[in-house]
């Protein structure tokens, strides 16, 4: 990677850098110059339906409630939406319009939508944010990632930021670009390109999603042009508006980079052949996120000084009930433990009495391995007192990577008389 006139570029390297690792060093030397496409495929771990998902399956229920003495309407009507639609109605099958027939006042269009996209009583943990809808968060926390375009109508990304102290900037109708607060003034913007779940203005069929409102059409125009792109969850099959719109952005300023879990659509296969983009092939969004998010922060720590004491105490207990971190957490105790053992060599601290006239070492080199150990202790204290036994583990690893020491041989003419308490 070298940098360009306008900010970081990816430098082919063969096969020494994947492209995982190439999207983590770009977007790690750009922070806030990379914005996401996120599709469906990055909410279907939730439970959540996607908008035609929710089509079929109130069409289900239409041809339920208007045959209710076949047992197999519903089945019958969910195989071929489109046409037990057009079969029965004179008018076209879309969400908008479908939800304004089923459900005519906001009310009960809301109580409607909830089953689909809230989670059921008693099941809090179903439908909502993903690992990688949080991997996301913590990317937007840490200041990587500050736009966000995505074609579903669920509210997960927004549920993630939330999570985490974030009030998103959302736009999800055309009339809310006029009032928009600089996209770089934001610390973040979610650009719902096809509107929410509680609005009548989404867009599901071919025909909605054949053009975009011009408002819409020139803000996610803007974003193609200025920003690095990182795509995920999005096969390019039926968003035609949106196939158009990155097809049509010739000069990037930045790379784009395409996630792909399963075989390539069409479109997906021209649009990143036109674009030269950077593919990373077989991880699902999860994958993808929480590696990125891992990555970053692996650099982060390559380019920073040692932490102090209380600062990986705090580090610690953000951590700690947080799953997304739980690999931040293990390298956390990790690097406490190596500041123990690279310092803990028999040959530079010896810890046993000699015979010779200068002064003894022992005294002080105890105090300094004492003084080795003291974040390693405190996080251990902390880890220990607030965990509720989720790592374990952890602990004792950390544990037993130091009782190993105490087999450590010292090289011959050292001294004469062990510690015997070292051994």
């Amino acid at each position: 990677m070298s940098e360009g006139t306008n900010g970081p570029v990816v430098v082919p390297a063969g096969k020494l850098i994947e492209p995982p690792m190439a999207m983590a060093l770009n977007v790690h030397s750009g922070p806030g110059v990379y914005a996401l496409l996120l599709g469906a495929g990055v909410s279907i771990a939730s439970g959540v339906k996607t908008g035609w998902g929710i089509v079929e399956d109130l069409v289900g229920k239409v041809a339920a409630v208007r045959d209710p003495d076949d047992p197999d309407a519903r089945t019958k009507a969910m195989a071929d939406p489109e046409a037990w639609w057009e079969a029965n109605t004179s008018e076209a099958l879309g969400y908008s319009g479908l939800l304004a027939a089923a459900a005519p006042l906001p009310a009960s269009r809301q109580r409607m939508l909830a089953q689909y996209f809230e989670p059921e009583e008693g099941q809090e943990d179903s439908k909502g944010p993903t690992a990688a809808h949080r991997a996301i968060a913590q990317l937007v926390k840490r200041g990587s990632i500050r736009v966000i375009l995505t074609t579903n109508f669920d509210r997960l990304t927004e549920r993630a930021l939330q999570e985490v102290g974030i009030s998103p900037q959302v736009v999800s109708r055309p009339d809310q670009i006029k009032g928009l607060m600089p996209l770089q003034h934001s610390q973040v913007t979610v650009i719902k390109l096809h509107g929410d779940y509680a609005d009548l203005e989404q867009r599901n069929t071919v025909d909605e999603l054949a053009t975009y409102p011009k408002k819409l059409q020139e803000l996610l125009d803007r974003v193609l042009d200025e920003y690095g792109l990182i795509v995920c969850g999005w096969s390019a099959d039926w968003d035609k508006a949106l196939v158009r719109a990155v097809k049509g952005t010739r000069s990037r300023r930045y790379p784009l980079f395409w996630s792909q879990y399963g075989p390539f659509s069409d479109a997906a296969r021209n649009l990143t052949a036109s674009h030269k983009a950077v593919v990373i092939d077989g991880k699902n969004a999860d994958e993808l996120f929480t590696g990125l998010l891992r990555n970053i922060e692996a650099l982060d720590r390559q380019s920073t000084a040692p932490i102090t004491r209380n600062v990986a105490v705090v580090q610690l207990k953000r951590a700690l009930p947080d799953p997304v971190r739980r690999i931040e957490l293990f390298d956390l105790v990790d690097q406490a433990v190596d500041q123990i053992t690279d310092r803990s060599t028999l040959d530079r601290r010896p810890v046993f009495a000699t015979s010779h006239p200068e002064p003894d070492p022992f005294e002080s080199n105890v105090l300094d391995y004492r003084a080795d150990s003291d974040t390693l202790l405190h996080l251990l204290a902390n880890g220990v007192f607030h965990d509720d036994g989720t790592y374990d583990q952890l602990w004792q690893r950390a544990v037993t990577r130091l009782a190993r020491l105490r087999d450590t041989k010292p090289e011959p003419g050292l001294g004469e008389h062990r510690y015997s308490g070292y051994r």
